[in-house]
């Protein structure tokens, strides 16, 4: 039976495969760790930057063009992970579900504090009568909470063990 739940797993599946094949030279963790202390930078300039940037001016630009990069890092850091962030848990292995689990409970409380930190500096800071103030304090915090889980899988996950056989090495 070809239901929508069965195209659904299918299209994941497809999808994973595709991740899998996307930057194949930079799969070590020194190429990760190099991709998530640039999205962290980013990450934390996008922040320093905000309340600068609710006005439409030089530094509202920055910080789109800013956060224009942060977006392309953490799809980078996807595809190096493997999208074992938001893969379905049917397609990952025990070890990745933990990883997946422990990251995800990080996210969580960066996403729970973000709330927090929003709704303190939008309170008691003229940021949220500017023209862009609550848009840019929020859409950093976002990319933060959304890219933690990723970024601390990127920089956690070990080297890939190579495969012999894919390899063609025959020690027998």
């Amino acid at each position: 039976m070809n239901t929508i739940k069965d195209r659904y797993h299918a299209y994941q599946e497809r999808s994973a495969w595709a991740y899998s094949t996307w930057l194949p030279g930079w799969r070590d963790r020194r190429h990760r760790r190099l991709a998530v202390s640039a999205w962290l930078v980013c990450t934390v300039g996008l922040l320093a930057l905000s309340p600068f940037a609710a006005t439409p001016t030089l530094p509202f630009s920055i910080w789109m063009g800013l956060f224009a990069i942060t977006t392309v890092l953490q799809m980078v850091n996807k595809a190096l992970t493997n999208n074992i962030g938001e893969r379905s848990a049917r397609l990952l292995d025990e070890r990745e579900l933990a990883l997946r689990g422990r990251c995800g409970y990080v996210g969580f409380l960066v996403a729970v504090w973000g709330m927090v930190i929003a709704g303190t500096v939008l309170t008691l800071t003229p940021l949220k009568n500017l023209p862009y103030g609550p848009f840019v304090v929020l859409m950093s915090l976002v990319m933060l909470a959304s890219s933690t889980p990723t970024a601390l899988l990127g920089w956690q996950l070990p080297d890939d063990e190579p495969d012999p056989i894919a390899e063609g090495d025959r020690r027998g």
